[in-house]
């Protein structure tokens, strides 16, 4: 059982907000709801501009509506002073307005943060205090521990997922649909170039992998495969019952490092959960004990995270030319995003797909789930315990 990481105050929040976003972020606003001081949905949103703001605190707390938290923390993230407090306010209000108390209101801006709304006498410099160095704050040290490693901006979360120059081009279709065993094959092959505890950048990106992965996108243009692919690289996302009958046996050549798999239904088995993944992984110990337990979720973790690289590297080599294939593989890709917490790169796996596909079904449902902070039931994204403490 993972031990609770108390947030001691405004200081650790901002400092631990990029690592659970994925990534800095700007000219931004930040709720975190909480649930009798346990840490629950984080969600973010761009500063909108003054004629949008009743619109976008509509949209904004939504998911928020749904969780039911007992209590909201608010940061804005600001390029000049003061241009995230209309914002803030018309939040702040709207969640007093809803029942919720509103914990705590910060901003940040240029490395430091402030409390705009304090109402104590001499409590708060007016000049800010500093973002504390990471290596200062416990949360941040044990969501290192996990493999998380905020981006440099949003910008840099799209581009993690956006088609890559630099890679050869994949050649050229032949006009007929691979077979069903070919596509399992590329995938198999392609799950399988990073052994568990290697680098994702130990990958050959050559010719050969961009061949490879043009043969793994072109097959998720099967929709059952598709379907199935999906269910055994983010198990519980669907029953082994829905998995069709001629595609199940199939994915049984696949690699099962990191809780790939079709869940059986056994709950030591699940696929992704607080635990971070199926059964089978290694460093349980024979009895279960919790040191067995706690090496299992930091190993699952970085193996969920080392399959996401591996898949993001995957959407770069398929160009927008093939916007079906791309589509459908940056959405399987937000699939898995969207298992491990990781909502920003999600949300820039739809982004593309959408743009490439905007019809396209299963990015829709997912954009919808996304939006609204929902996970399919099974799936829950592994997350370190962070309790507020300020």
């Amino acid at each position: 059982m993972t031990t609770p990481i108390s947030l001691r105050g405004s200081g650790d929040l901002v400092a631990t907000l990029p690592y659970q976003l994925g990534y800095h972020p700007r000219r931004s606003a930040v709720a975190v709801g909480l649930h009798g001081g346990t840490v629950g949905l984080v969600a973010r949103v761009d500063l909108p501009p003054p004629h949008a703001v009743p619109a976008a605190v509509e949209a904004f707390l939504g998911p928020f509506r749904r969780e039911g938290p007992d209590g909201v923390l608010l940061v804005g993230y600001e390029d000049d002073e003061g241009e995230a407090l209309p914002f803030l306010r018309a939040v702040a209000d709207a969640v007093r307005a809803g029942g919720a108390r509103v914990m705590d209101v910060a901003t940040v801006r240029g490395g430091r943060w402030y409390a705009p709304f304090c109402e104590g006498a001499g409590c708060c410099p007016p000049d800010g205090v500093p973002v504390p160095p990471p290596h200062a704050i416990p949360a941040v040290a044990e969501l290192v521990a996990l493999g998380s490693a905020p981006l440099a901006d949003r910008d840099a979360v799209d581009r993690a997922v956006a088609p890559d120059p630099a890679l050869p081009r994949p050649p050229a279709g032949r006009g007929r649909r691979p077979s069903r065993r070919t596509v399992v094959g590329a995938w198999a092959a392609l799950l399988g170039s990073v052994p568990p505890g290697a680098g994702p950048t130990s990958t050959v990106r050559d010719a050969a992998w961009v061949a490879r992965v043009a043969t793994a996108a072109a097959g998720l243009l099967d929709v059952p495969l598709r379907d199935g692919l999906v269910a055994w690289l983010v198990p519980g996302v669907l029953s082994p019952d829905a998995v069709d009958a001629t595609v199940r046996p199939l994915l049984e050549a696949l690699p099962r490092w990191g809780g790939m798999g079709v869940d059986d239904g056994d709950p030591d088995a699940e696929g992704v959960d607080d635990a971070d993944g199926a059964g089978g992984a290694r460093g349980a110990s024979a009895d279960g004990d919790d040191a067995g337990r706690e090496a299992q979720r930091v190993t699952r973790s970085d193996e969920r995270r080392l399959l996401l690289a591996l898949l993001g590297q995957a959407c770069r080599a398929v160009p927008d030319d093939r916007p079906d294939a791309a589509a459908a593989l940056c959405t399987v890709t937000a699939h898995v995003a969207w298992s491990v917490g990781e909502g920003a790169l999600a949300r820039a796996g739809l982004d593309r797909a959408l743009r490439l596909a905007p019809g396209y079904r299963l990015a829709v449902l997912l954009e919808q789930l996304v939006a609204q902070g929902i996970r399919p039931t099974g799936v829950r994204a592994p997350r370190t315990v962070h309790r507020w403490a300020g």
